[in-house]
């Protein structure tokens, strides 16, 4: 090594120059993907840029190519299941190979401040968990980054939530699989945003109307006895002397609504229905067992990591194609004992 860094101070493109005996734009050029210089060139750079432990700066980068190699996951500020460190270690996993790195952000729905910041960074791609309007995304995709998902939408379809929209349909027609009842949409009680109620609402409402029902109740309920009791006493207050059936935001709030029926004196499944969404280890192991939704989760986090399999953080260019994902294939309704 003919060049030497003193302690505390990091190689330059221009020290990388210096080693491999050429111009720094070429040292620039290579390392940014340019493979159009000979192979014994390219390989005097990256042996020169490894023996200086020379590491390019992702500004630098940007301003070279437009993109940074980030990934940045954009998480809306709300109460999820079990699965969101499941998901994003799974993106982190896939991506690694890319070498690219994952920032996660929290963030408010339209939030005009989490825009600028992620157009700053000039990402690769932005994993957007339902916080971008479609004309937000429109704005990332046009500065040159990827926003995945790209669509998730059955293939003949096009619901924008077509996930969230399947599980209340599902709700429904468990909660009626053995006659009508008065049905419920028993939302969290949480000050944090809900992105996922609204289109399981949607689909709640959709399904009843299909089979000529009731437009449903909302309430919401929240994790604690006494609120949860409050909450569904004023639902059957509203429904009058009717069986109801009560399709839950997740297996948590299936758990409150149970205990509020004990508080009730109310018999399950008979005088109250109710199924949740998850599948929780805990909602499996309390009695009654509950009746939940099931999301396969890794199989959605597998069609945005197909998404961002080719992408090419040095040009910014891909031919990937959008992935549609099939609810069916995405949800299962796992019988239990509360419906």
């Amino acid at each position: 090594m003919t060049v030497e860094i003193r302690p505390g101070r990091r190689a330059t493109s221009k020290d990388v120059a210096v080693e491999a005996g050429v111009s720094r734009s070429t040292v620039s050029q290579i390392l940014n993907g340019d493979d159009r210089f000979p192979e014994e060139t390219r390989a005097r750079v990256f042996g020169a840029a490894e023996a200086l432990n020379y590491r390019p700066s992702r500004a630098g980068r940007a301003l070279v190519t437009g993109l940074s190699d980030i990934v940045v996951i954009v998480v809306p500020n709300a109460t999820f299941g079990p699965h969101l460190q499941d998901s994003v270690d799974r993106i982190t996993g896939a991506t690694a190979t890319a070498g690219v790195s994952v920032v996660v952000r929290f963030a408010g729905i339209r939030d005009e401040s989490t825009l600028t910041s992620v157009l700053d960074l000039r990402p690769a791609a932005v994993v957007d968990f339902g916080v971008f309007t479609p004309e937000q995304r429109e704005r990332i995709e046009a500065s040159g980054s990827r926003v995945v998902p790209r669509r998730i939408l059955v293939a003949e379809g096009d619901d924008p939530d077509p996930i969230d929209t399947e599980i209340g349909r599902i709700q429904v027609r468990e909660l009626v699989r053995n006659g009508p009842r008065r049905l419920v949409y028993a939302a969290l009680e949480d000050k944090r945003l809900d992105p996922f109620g609204p289109p399981r609402l949607a689909g709640i409402r959709r399904e009843v109307e299909r089979l000529g029902l009731a437009a449903p109740l909302a309430v919401r309920v929240p994790l604690d006895a006494d609120g949860a009791t409050n909450a569904m006493r004023s639902a059957l207050a509203e429904a009058g002397p009717t069986a109801l059936g009560v399709c839950c935001y997740n297996d948590d709030v299936a758990i409150a609504v149970t205990a509020a029926a004990r508080a009730l004196d109310l018999r399950i499944p008979e005088d109250i229905s109710l199924i949740g969404v998850d599948m929780t280890a805990v909602g499996q192991l309390v009695s009654p067992r509950l009746t939940t939704v099931f999301i396969d989760q890794p199989l959605l986090i597998d069609s945005l990591v197909h998404d961002l399999a080719t992408l090419k953080t040095r040009t910014g260019a891909s031919d990937a194609s959008p992935t549609f994902v099939d609810p069916a294939r995405v949800l299962r309704l796992v019988p239990g004992e509360t419906t």
